[in-house]
């Protein structure tokens, strides 16, 4: 037993050590040059793609990787990856969509994988309404028509209007829901289609894809990428369109059968298409490119100045986070954080036993906030777990009860846009108790 003990002694002194070095971190490839300059100023930074002889590199010097930066799309963060790198701990992308990683062989083996939600999403849905623009009134063609200098000739032909249009949108979450607020400013009925239907919006739900395209005559492709989705909308889907519908993709272009899509515009099954994405980017098949009907931009949803650098601030907030042994700031549905580092928790942060204690506290709070709110599609563990923190802070602190009704309403209502209801309250109620138990 002695024996047993002092091992396990070792073991979590060499555990607190190896925690207590620098978080290195590989970036496997080239992306937005905002990500990389960030990381290094504040951690040691391996770019790989760099390296004149990557395998070999990866050889010797993976064993100490702790973390992944994936700047967006730019090579797949696979199986075969995360193997070679044995203290693997996270994966942090630069993006919403994440399906170039293996998340759930991450999740599996206690890897996170973190994302940059919410901080593009006004962006995005802007380009949406922009392609939607674009698609119906054919305003690139009739640019296009002036510089080519047609005008003189003739007026350019009369197009179809936004006037009495439905959009559907595939995949409410923050993207869809920031795009359908823009669309009924446009004078549009908004419908949408997803896994199920949210009792705290007020637009009419479909239970499948087809019956919504037969619904609406633009379809707004916002749903996440991965093999669960891919090709979703299929000819099936774009025939239930029909011949005045509209086509918008600023998701993953592997939501969209691109042959399907290709025969659709060609033979007038629908009228004409938005793409800011495809499946093999950066190629465009040559069809799509030859065709008049449709928009076709290089993936710039997100692509501006302000928001690709709050996307890669989002970033490095989540590695800086997990180097200060706090929690992910945005992990994925796949990757959850459990308050414990490794599948099984073997390799548990090394930190005194009151913050073990601490933490435990607060992810029983994150359990009774998911027992009482109806959390929107796309609220994650890290983002309950800071309001959770906070809760804990405020009643260790002696805030009155009143205070922390009033804190929590502020964070169901305005934070998370959960509708009103008592549940704060009871959450509230439901916390003191807990921590006053365990004191």
């Amino acid at each position: 037993m002695a024996v047993a003990c002092a091992t396990s002694g070792r073991a979590r002194k060499a555990e607190r050590a190896d925690r207590m070095k620098p978080l290195d971190v590989l970036m496997p490839a080239a992306g937005m040059g905002v990500v990389a300059d960030l990381i290094v100023e504040r951690l040691p930074l391996h770019r790989l793609w760099l390296e004149p002889d990557p395998e070999a590199w990866l050889a010797k010097h993976g064993p100490a990787i702790r973390a992944i930066a994936s700047a967006g799309g730019h090579g797949r963060i696979d199986e075969a990856l995360m193997r070679r790198l044995p203290k693997l701990e996270i994966v942090a992308s630069f993006g919403v969509g994440y399906d170039h990683i293996d998340a759930r062989w991450a999740g599996e083996n206690g890897i996170i994988v973190t994302r940059t939600p919410g901080v593009l999403d006004d962006e995005v849905a802007d380009v949406a309404m922009g392609l939607t623009i674009m698609a119906v009134r054919r305003l690139p063609q009739a640019e296009r028509y002036l510089r080519a200098g047609q005008w003189l000739k003739a007026s350019f032909p009369l197009t179809a209007s936004l006037r009495g249009r439905t959009m559907g949108i595939l995949g409410l979450g923050r993207i869809g829901k920031a795009i359908a607020h823009r669309a009924e400013a446009f004078g549009l009925s908004v419908v949408y289609h997803g896994r199920h239907a949210q009792p705290d919006v007020s637009y009419r739900f479909y239970p499948t894809l087809t019956g919504m395209a037969e619904a609406c005559d633009i379809l707004m492709v916002t749903a996440p990428g991965g093999s669960e989705t891919r090709h979703i909308v299929n000819a099936e889907v774009l025939r239930a369109l029909g011949p005045d519908g509209v086509l918008v993709n600023i998701a993953r272009g592997s939501l969209v059968d691109e042959q399907a899509v290709i025969e659709a515009l060609r033979s007038g099954a629908i009228l004409a298409a938005g793409l800011d994405v495809f499946d093999n980017e950066p190629k465009v098949p040559t069809a799509l490119i030859a065709l008049d009907n449709v928009v076709l931009l290089p993936h710039v949803g997100s692509a501006s100045v302000k928001t690709r650098h709050a996307m890669a601030q989002c970033l490095l907030d989540n590695l800086l986070a997990w180097s200060e042994d706090k929690p992910p700031l945005t992990p994925v549905r796949e990757t959850p954080w459990r308050g414990a580092w490794g599948a099984t928790g073997a390799r548990r942060s090394a930190i005194a036993a009151a913050a073990e204690d601490k933490t435990a506290r607060i992810s029983a709070v994150v359990d009774i906030m998911k027992d009482l709110w109806d959390l929107p599609a796309d609220c994650n563990e890290g983002e309950l777990f800071a309001y959770a923190e906070q809760l804990c802070d405020r009643i260790l602190a002696g805030e009155s009860r009143d205070g922390l009704y009033a804190f929590l309403a502020n964070v169901q209502g305005k934070s998370l846009e959960i509708p009103a209801s008592d549940a704060s309250r009871a959450i509230v109620d439901r916390s003191l108790d807990l921590i006053g138990a365990s004191m």
